[in-house]
């Protein structure tokens, strides 16, 4: 069943956001339908998911606590119930998914491949789509359904640069698209260095070609980090006392910049993270105008922004540019549910990852390629997070992505039977 479910899984990221349906106030799509199951499968074998929690766990379970807490103080229960089963689902539903299939190497290559081959198959489409300036498959989803769910603006010319409309194939915006390219980049780039075929080869070109296709920022600065962190992977090992110096260095001088700098250290970073002048600017403000709405409500947020419900406070002339979006996956979940919640989320990641890091030696050359391509992708997938809000699919990915990694610390154990 599990094997059924992560197949499906993987087939509803890429079924167009217009199949929906609405119960109530709340949208039902098919990716919801196949975590909300997995969800309920986990549930039900508790005690299996018990045997193999670690402190991410802990810290999850926690940031559910603290959404739900957030969500009735600044709504009702009504609201609380239903916004925190939604995200449950993503978060939760997600994260055990992977976590109970992805539970050996060979499934986790094999999913992995999956989503490579879907995403290097696209790039035709998404070739035309991005020269003939139509947004077919959307259109085609939208003749099926009758739901028109795309952003008008995704029609204009703000989307179209010299000529070329920015890709956005089964998604609804391009940078969902390239994040999700960037994101299994690293399986494909290190699957071909290793196989070395025409096939893994061109695997590789088509991500890339689609990546420029987005003409998004997120993809190009994803990559960026994927080579640093690279660096970071290889030597880790070896120089360990030198790599941690050099973070809390770093973390000094972004404490240092944030003192003394009238932007402050997110707001310099953030506008130099983006390719585009003016979203780099729009970003920038976000930071600065919803960094009082967190000041006044650090613990519980703001609660859910939406049409009739709470709104952050900004200027008017940026509502009319940007509406209420954040354009930070980090600062939103700061701003809806408090700095306790980000921080939680924050930890559990970043403990993935160190702790991944820390067992990466164990490894042999059948696995550790694999290993390390999970580092690149979630490292990048946490940092470009505060420039690009994981809204829609890309939410899930995220924790499906956290989730899928956890058989790697198990290395040892399965190594020997």
């Amino acid at each position: 069943m599990l094997r059924l479910l992560t197949i499906l899984f993987v087939i509803a990221v890429f079924i167009p956001v217009e199949f929906y349906l609405m119960v109530g106030s709340v949208r039902i799509e098919p990716y919801r339908i196949v975590l909300a199951v997995a969800l309920v499968y986990a549930i039900l074998n508790i005690k299996t998911v018990l045997m193999r929690a670690d402190i991410v766990d802990i810290l999850l379970v926690s940031l559910l606590a603290f959404v739900f807490a957030s969500i009735w103080n600044n709504h009702d229960l009504q609201q609380a119930i239903e916004s925190t089963g939604i995200y449950a689902i993503e978060t939760l539903g997600a994260f055990y998914l992977a976590r109970m299939y992805l539970n050996n190497p060979v499934n986790f290559f094999q999913i992995n491949r999956l989503f490579v081959i879907i995403l290097a198959s696209l790039t035709l489409f998404s070739a035309y789509e991005a020269f003939a300036q139509h947004r077919f498959l959307h259109e085609i989803a939208k003749n099926i359904t009758g739901h028109d769910s795309l952003d008008f603006r995704l029609y204009m010319h703000y989307y179209i640069r010299n000529g070329v409309m920015r890709a956005a194939s089964l998604f609804e915006h391009p940078i969902l698209y390239g994040s999700l390219l960037a994101l299994f980049f690293p399986f494909a780039m290190l699957w071909f260095i290793r196989v070395r075929s025409i096939g893994t080869g061109s695997n590789v070109v088509a991500l890339i070609v689609s990546m420029l296709l987005t003409l998004s920022s997120a993809p190009l600065l994803s990559l960026i980090f994927q080579g640093g962190i690279a660096i970071l992977v290889k030597f880790w090992d070896s120089a360990r006392r030198l790599w941690v110096s050099l973070m809390f260095a770093g973390l000094a001088g972004a404490l240092f910049i944030n003192a003394f700098s009238d932007r402050g250290f997110f707001g310099i970073l953030i506008s130099y993270l983006t390719f585009n002048p003016n979203t780099g600017y729009f970003r920038m403000l976000q930071w600065e105008h919803s960094m009082d709405d967190i000041a006044a409500s650090p613990i519980l947020g703001i609660g859910v922004i939406g049409p009739g419900l709470h709104d952050w406070t900004r200027p008017y002339w940026i509502s009319s540019w940007f509406g209420n979006s954040i354009d930070s996956f980090w600062l939103l979940l700061a701003l809806q549910h408090g700095l306790f919640a980000a921080g939680l989320l924050l930890l559990a990641s970043l403990y993935a990852c160190f702790n991944t890091l820390n067992l990466l030696h164990k490894h042999d050359d059948e696995t550790h390629w694999m290993v390390t391509a999970w580092l690149l992708a979630f490292f990048s997938l946490i940092l470009i997070g505060f420039t690009v809000d994981y809204f829609g699919k890309l939410q899930p990915m995220f924790f499906f992505t956290l989730g899928a990694i956890s058989w790697a610390r198990d290395y040892s154990r399965w190594n020997k039977s």
